[in-house]
């Protein structure tokens, strides 16, 4: 899922913490402005795997149709056709784009103004200083994995944080620690164990939708 935010230049003190003002959020931050954000344009761009694993993702697609909008464009023959085997000495997929850094997106900029002009109008004309964009990883169950594959001893998991990893990062970072260490779990882990997906087990969207 591609999530756009926006930072205004300095603004009026209108909320010194965070807020959510129904179809956008705002963050006051140390350098006067806002952070903003709006919770109706994340946006999936269709795949082959869109479409392999549709079944798995019905349950929470249906918990946040309103939230997602679907991309078809921008290179979508690729993504029905991706490259699924190389041999040794070819250039990989991993290595054609090292890292994800899609741009801002359009729609979502005019729907944070549009939030902020009705929800908070004394914002409503603050410009945005700058704009990024970044690509969430989330699971049929939008739950994360923490956890080691049993297929492959000593390959260890933490991924599909699906939106959350800022707010549980440092609890994550201390599971996988004791994890690798071999040191007992403090919880119980079975809710974020990779084999989820393939052992029959129904994806129940966590709390989070």
């Amino acid at each position: 899922m591609r999530a756009t935010v926006a930072r205004t230049a300095p603004a009026p003190d209108i909320y010194a913490g965070n807020a959510t003002l129904g179809e956008v959020a705002i963050r006051r931050r140390q350098d006067g402005g806002y952070t903003v954000a709006s919770s109706s344009t994340n946006e999936h761009f269709i795949s082959a795997d869109s479409f392999r694993y549709l079944f798995k993702y019905l349950p929470a697609l249906k918990a946040s149709v309103r939230f997602i909008r679907l991309r078809f464009g921008d290179d979508l023959v690729t993504r029905l056709l991706p490259t699924r085997r190389w041999q040794a000495d070819q250039v990989t997929p991993f290595e054609q784009q090292r890292v994800l850094n899609p741009e801002p997106s359009l729609k979502a900029l005019n729907a944070m103004r549009a939030g902020l002009e009705k929800r908070v109008p004394s914002l409503g004309q603050v410009p945005f200083d700058e704009a990024w964009a970044g690509m969430i990883d989330v699971t049929p169950d939008v739950v994360p994995v923490m956890d080691e594959v049993s297929a492959y001893p000593g390959l260890f998991l933490a991924t599909g944080f699906s939106g959350h990893g800022f707010g549980i990062g440092p609890g994550a970072g201390r599971v996988m620690a004791d994890m690798v260490m071999g040191r007992p779990a403090a919880h119980d882990l079975s809710r974020f164990r990779f084999n989820r997906f393939y052992d029959g087990s129904p994806m129940q969207p966590g709390p989070g939708l």
